[in-house]
């Protein structure tokens, strides 16, 4: 009886034995990360926290191989293609130019990638259209550059007396440049003027801002496509524009606590929680090319009330009603 009982024992831990070593195991995915620089961290913590949501575990089910440039443009080609080479299960690029870098990388490849936040993904050549991309893009694309109108017609509601306009540009980026034409065509109803600075580098950005005054210029329009200028905002811009006293209206609601006074059009934050839905898409086997293009849920016109006071704007009542939430944020 005992040498059944143990032939019996040893059948069953042969067996279990034998059932492990066959079972699956759990598929961790891999996830390419390309950030220009730390501008991109918002919409990086959306996507993670809009996977999290997803019931994927950091560590467990995905792990997220970042690569960020540190506001060097010219080192995105390469990380893009050491991104590319490790073959990850998908690839993410934090914004255009980003895109732009993976893109170019992924030429010939099957590598999936999805932009937290594009403006212009169609003019900018990243896809044949909103509806399908035609290649191994997909994302959420801002709008950003239609919505450089409402920004114009928003300076105009805070600040009635505001009549000349700065807008810093950087000419080899596509969304910047429509958005220059956009601004233009809008300026025109809403008669104002346009000073139009061409930009490239940081550099570039100090130099302009070296010049600013409040002798011609009434207010700053920042525009999509300015990595450069929103990337060094808070070091270069805002101290010009406490100094002179001229607000700068932004783009993304991070740019308030960089110094500008109000902003209208998407959380960064939340295109990166809306874009976690499409890598989950991709992630459970569906094509790119098969998932038409975002725009965000949701757009915010906020004014910062700490700004405004900083500048001594006396904002009209018509604004502070039109506004979507009144926030108080210092520049640190």
């Amino acid at each position: 009886m005992k040498l059944r009982n143990l032939l019996l024992a040893l059948v069953l831990i042969s067996t279990l034995a034998a059932g492990c070593a066959g079972a699956p195991q759990k598929q961790v995915y891999r996830i390419g990360v390309l950030l220009s620089g730390d501008i991109r961290l918002e919409p990086f913590a959306g996507l993670k926290d809009g996977l999290k949501e997803l019931g994927y575990v950091e560590g467990e089910d995905v792990v997220f191989e970042v690569r960020n440039a540190g506001g060097d443009r010219a080192k995105l080609p390469e990380l893009a293609q050491e991104i590319v080479s490790s073959r990850p299960d998908v690839a993410v690029a934090g914004g255009g130019v980003e895109a732009d870098a993976l893109k170019a990388a992924t030429e010939g490849s099957d590598l999936p990638v999805v932009f937290l936040a594009v403006a212009s993904a169609v003019d900018r050549g990243l896809v044949a259209s909103m509806t399908s991309s035609g290649n191994n893009l997909t994302g959420i694309d801002t709008n950003d550059t239609a919505l450089t109108a409402k920004r114009l017609e928003f300076i105009t509601k805070m600040v009635p007396q505001a009549r000349r306009i700065l807008i810093l540009h950087v000419p080899s980026i596509t969304p910047s440049v429509e958005s220059v034409r956009v601004a233009e065509e809008t300026a025109l109803g809403l008669g104002l003027e346009l000073t139009i600075v061409p930009v490239e580098t940081e550099e570039d950005t100090r130099k302009a801002a070296a010049s600013i005054s409040a002798d011609d210029v009434d207010a700053i329009l920042l525009v999509p496509g300015t990595v450069p200028v929103r990337g060094a905002m808070k070091e270069i811009l805002w101290p010009v524009s406490v100094a002179q006293k001229i607000p700068i209206m932004g783009i993304e609601r991070e740019e308030l606590g960089r110094g500008a006074v109000a902003i209208y059009g998407p959380s960064r934050y939340a295109t990166g929680v809306q874009a976690a839905r499409l890598v989950d898409k991709v992630l459970r086997g569906t094509r790119p090319a098969d998932i038409p293009i975002e725009t965000p849920e949701k757009l915010e016109f906020v004014i910062n009330l700490t700004i405004a006071d900083r500048l001594g704007l006396e904002i009209p009542d018509e604004a502070w009603g039109l506004a979507d939430e009144v926030v108080e944020i210092e520049v640190k």
